[in-house]
């Protein structure tokens, strides 16, 4: 096991971790259709909940968290904010809708770094493969869960 790339890996899956929990609070907050943003809620508990998983597990094989990549990821995440759609005070229409695929986005990236860490979970001990099998488990279920939302809030923006 290369831990130099195993290090490098997991600092990048941090710095998504940390722009990726910063999204689903803010759209969970803002979003204007109410059984949506209550589920998103529940989503971004779960998420931030994955994200001290992380953490767990980068200080399981010997490396932690980079400071700088988490600054840089949080102003990454709030330069992300802003929105070509030439409007400065008011949501446009569809980013309730624009939002939910963001966080598809941010959830496949995930379950693909917990796919990546479970292909070499048999060969290093210090990767619980049973719990990167639960991890895939529940990204797959957010994944399904995130699907519907964006169904929902398809009709109701796109055809209202």
């Amino acid at each position: 096991m290369d831990d130099e790339v195993l290090h490098g890996y997991l600092q990048h899956h941090w710095a998504g971790s940390t722009a990726g929990v910063s999204l689903f609070r803010r759209v969970a907050g803002t979003h204007t259709i109410a059984e949506v943003a209550a589920a998103l809620a529940g989503l971004a508990d779960e998420v931030a909940d994955e994200r001290e998983t992380l953490r767990r597990i980068m200080h399981d094989v010997g490396t932690s968290p980079s400071t700088l990549g988490t600054v840089a990821a949080r102003v990454g995440a709030e330069l992300g904010r802003l929105k070509p759609n030439g409007r400065i005070l008011t949501r446009a229409p569809l980013t309730d809708l624009v939002e939910i695929e963001a966080l598809r986005i941010a959830v496949w990236g995930k379950r693909s770094g917990w796919d990546a860490l479970r292909a070499v979970a048999d060969d290093d001990p210090r990767l619980d493969a049973a719990l990167l099998d639960d991890l895939v488990d529940r990204s797959d279920r957010q994944l399904a869960t995130l699907a519907q939302l964006h169904l929902t809030t398809a009709r109701q923006r796109i055809l209202a």
